[in-house]
Formats: C-alpha cells, sequence, structure tokens
C-alpha cells in the first residue's frame, strides 16, 4: 500500500509578493521497495491543492552498486479511472500526470482501465495454445509482405545482431485482407477470441487519446481525425526457456515506432527499460497495463515525450508470454510537431514524415520474412 508522505516547506519571500508555501509528496510503496518516486511540486498562497499539481517521475536504482544481478523499478502508476468515468476535472488532472511521465520516463502503468481482467487471462491462455501448435501449422501463414501472420524464433533480427528469442503472431484490423490466421479446424475459436480482444483494446486506447491530447496542450479531441480507424496490431509472442548467448534478448533493445504500446501484467516478468542511470527490470502493477510511448508520439511531442528504449529476456525455468497492443495512426497519416510542443524553449526539431512509410521500414529492418 502507498501512503503519502507529505513535507511542507516554507520558501523565500518573492520580492514585492507575500511567501509561497512548497509541499513536496512522495508517494512510495511498502518498505520502499519501488525504484520510482511519485513528486508533486505546488506552490499556492494559501496551502497546496494536490489536484493543480505537476507529476515528475523518476526512476531510481536503490540496488547495490556490487550487484551482478538487473535492479528492477516500478513505474508511474496512474489511475484513469475517474477519466473513463468522466468524473469532472479528471481530464485535466489525469493528463497533467500522464504528461510528467511521458516527459521523464516514457513508460507508465495505468491501473482503473475497466477491462474486465478475465478477458485478458483468456487471452493469455489462447496465446499459450496457438503457440503450441506444430510447426508445419504455423508455418501455414508465415509473415510475408503483409507483416501479419506468424514469426518463428530466430525470424526477427536487426542487422548483424544475435536472432531475437522469441516467436509471435500478428494481426490487425478484424476483417482485414492482411490478417493470417490457422484454419479454423486447428484451433477452433481462436480467430473470433483474438478479434474480440483487439476491439476491447482499440476502444480502450480511443478512450485515451483526449488524454494525450490534453498532455501534449492539444485540444482534447485533437487526434481522433489520426485514428480514424487506427492502425492498430495484436502481437502474441512465445518468449521458450532458452538459454542465451551473450548479447543476446529474447527480443532486442529497441523503442516501439508507433504512438502507444499497451502490456497487461503476465505471470512471467522479463521486461526491462533503459533509464538514465541503466537496465531496469519492471515489476507490473497486478492487473495493470503497461503503457509506452512510441517514436511517432515523440515526434509528434517535438521530441518532448519520450520514446524509451527496451527489451525482453525470459530467465524462468518456463514458458513467458506477452500480447502487447500498438497503436497507431492512420498510415497515410503526417507526422510533424504539435503547436503545443513547439516554443522558444523547445524550437522546432523534428522533420515531418508519413507514418506508414515509417512503419513498414522499421517492420522489414526487423523481421526477416517480412523482407521476402
Amino acid at each position: 500500500m502507498r501512503t503519502p508522505l507529505r513535507l511542507s516547506v516554507p520558501l523565500a519571500r518573492v520580492r514585492g509578493g507575500t511567501g509561497y508555501s512548497f509541499e513536496l509528496i512522495i508517494v512510495a510503496d511498502e518498505a520502499i521497495r519501488s525504484r520510482f518516486f511519485n513528486v508533486h511540486y505546488c506552490e499556492s498562497r494559501a496551502g497546496c491543492d494536490p489536484a493543480r499539481s505537476t507529476a515528475r517521475w523518476k526512476l531510481t536504482n536503490l540496488s547495490s552498486a556490487m550487484s551482478t544481478q538487473q535492479a528492477s523499478t516500478r513505474l508511474p502508476v496512474i489511475d484513469v479511472e475517474a477519466f473513463l468515468s468522466g468524473e469532472k476535472g479528471a481530464l485535466e488532472i489525469t493528463a497533467k500526470e500522464l504528461q510528467g511521465a511521458l516527459e521523464d520516463v516514457g513508460f507508465l502503468s495505468i491501473v482503473g482501465h475497466g477491462i474486465e481482467w478475465r478477458i485478458v487471462t483468456d487471452m493469455y491462455n489462447w496465446a499459450a495454445r496457438y503457440h503450441n501448435l506444430s510447426d508445419v501449422t504455423k508455418l501455414n501463414h508465415e509473415m510475408t509482405s503483409t507483416l501479419m501472420g506468424y514469426v518463428g524464433l530466430g525470424g526477427a533480427k536487426r542487422g548483424d545482431r544475435p536472432h531475437a528469442l522469441n516467436a509471435a503472431f500478428f494481426m490487425g484490423r478484424p476483417g482485414s485482407k492482411r490478417n493470417q490466421f490457422p484454419d479454423e479446424e486447428a484451433l477452433p475459436g481462436f480467430r473470433d477470441a483474438t478479434e474480440t480482444y483487439y476491439r476491447v483494446m482499440e476502444k480502450l486506447c480511443l478512450n485515451l487519446l483526449p488524454l494525450y491530447a490534453t498532455a501534449a496542450d492539444m485540444p482534447a479531441n485533437y487526434f481522433d481525425k489520426f485514428f480514424d480507424p487506427a492502425l492498430a496490431t495484436l502481437r502474441m509472442s512465445h518468449y521458450p526457456p532458452v538459454v542465451a548467448e551473450p548479447d543476446q534478448w529474447g527480443i532486442d533493445p529497441h523503442s516501439d515506432a508507433g504512438f502507444m504500446t499497451l502490456l497487461p501484467t503476465n505471470e512471467v516478468s522479463g521486461l526491462a527499460i533503459k533509464a538514465d542511470d541503466g537496465w531496469f527490470s519492471v515489476e507490473q502493477e497486478p492487473q495493470s497495463f503497461v503503457v509506452n510511448a512510441g517514436d511517432t508520439l515523440r515526434a509528434w511531442s517535438n521530441n518532448r515525450f519520450r520514446s524509451t528504449q527496451h527489451r525482453a529476456l525470459n530467465v524462468s525455468a518456463g514458458n513467458r508470454f506477452a500480447i502487447p497492443f500498438f497503436f497507431d495512426p492512420r498510415p497515410d497519416t503526417t507526422i510533424e510537431p504539435l503547436s503545443g510542443c513547439i516554443s522558444d524553449m523547445r524550437p522546432l526539431a523534428v522533420k515531418p514524415y508519413r507514418y506508414g512509410e515509417y512503419l513498414q521500414n522499421f517492420m522489414r529492418e526487423g523481421y526477416i520474412p517480412a523482407a521476402k
């Protein structure tokens, strides 16, 4: 349980004005095991109003400097329940928290999302059943230039790097001709289940868009037109318990290409993110989604928001499955810095580009079958 600790410190008087109070609110988990502190800075003439404060986030390595293991961290946690339920003022408050997390970390966890967790658990079970199919069955729908379908173990490789230690199934919008599924006889119900999950996740992402627009100091409905319809992808990954070579990973260090990615809590950890002072294993909140910004959101924000490098490796004795949902704009969208993210302090720094072309190049560089 996290308990807020409030420290009120008087500041020196401002020239020609009255004294301001400075309240530092530190939210830490039990036994201070958390690797981050949620720090709100607030100035007011009559005390601090946390609802109007600005959240700043920092991942801190509390492990011994002599430790040979990768440090772990908890991400900023943002409760979106009040916003999603339409509570007055929740958009502005929650967007301010999101803004701080995106600027400082690029990763966060959301709770209060309203997704019935049974749906997520069922999808993890479907992922296990899918990857338990024979290689012959899965290779019948191997990824081609459509960038959908199956990529076997070793199929993901960038440059002269060792191949990645994961296999994956990709699917896009339900009904798309780009999709490739196993035959219904091979895995009855799989297609219906994945398409249902896709729609649930897409609805959540669409509902979150006003938070992102407001966090970028734009009108709340600004992003809507770029995601009508969205170019979203569900990936079902399998990280088997195999021994990695030196500098080999389940998935190589990378940043995502798109707007935002949602990864639900899974039973076997393996995700790590790169902070300013090293790599951290991510400790997920129960029944939460890890959310990260991609390169496209970073570009849209004129490099204001971070697109943080991350990697994955299964170091357990069992199988690890992951079902990230990539939520991206229409392929014909021109990505150029938003007016709310350009100022004298943050001059224009990103050249416009077409998202679909960028994504094609990203996928072709990383997945061998896609280059065929």
